[in-house]
């Protein structure tokens, strides 16, 4: 409401309505506002730490229908990141290379138990993979890497897992 005194009138008058409404509402329903726009917030940033493909341009790099991409994703051997919002899937392009999928990525969703058909288990993974990690020794000059770029190092590899796990765990 303060915010409000500063404005320009029929600024004001809109932002007087807007604390309004938003008294009016529920917690339930702020809560649930509140969900949608942290998984908004949560797309951006994938979509800004890494090129993620829609199922056409996936469908186009890997030869193969949409329905075989399906397939392939619901079996674990591909990424997939969905945008709740409208519910369509994106795909990290760092799983492929030369028209192919890693086979990294079918090892990892395995390894970890990560379930293809959970949505929020597999944007949770994608999110992990994007995120930043220090890859390097005590003392050493810092050598901060997407995660996803070191999928190839046996020992990044086991770094990742770990976090990964740990980031799951309770209270983490």
């Amino acid at each position: 409401m303060l915010k409000a005194v500063a404005l320009a009138d029929e600024k004001a008058f809109a932002a007087l309505a807007k604390v309004e409404v938003e008294a009016k509402r529920s917690i339930a329903t702020r809560n649930q506002e509140a969900v949608a726009r942290m998984k908004a917030r949560a797309f951006e940033r994938v979509d800004s730490r890494c090129e993620l493909l829609d199922a056409k341009a996936a469908c186009e790099i890997l030869g193969i229908t949409k329905q075989a991409l399906s397939q392939k994703t619901k079996a674990g051997k591909l990424l997939a990141y969905t945008n709740t919002g409208n519910r369509r899937k994106f795909y990290p392009s760092f799983q492929f290379v030369e028209n192919k999928p890693r086979l990294i990525i079918e090892a990892l969703i395995r390894s970890l138990d990560v379930d293809p058909a959970d949505t929020e288990a597999m944007n949770t993974l994608v999110q992990h993979l994007v995120g930043r990690m220090d890859y390097s020794d005590p003392g050493e000059p810092g050598n901060v890497l997407p995660r996803f770029e070191v999928l190839d190092d046996p020992a990044a590899l086991d770094i990742i897992k770990r976090d990964y796990r740990n980031a799951l765990m309770t209270g983490q």
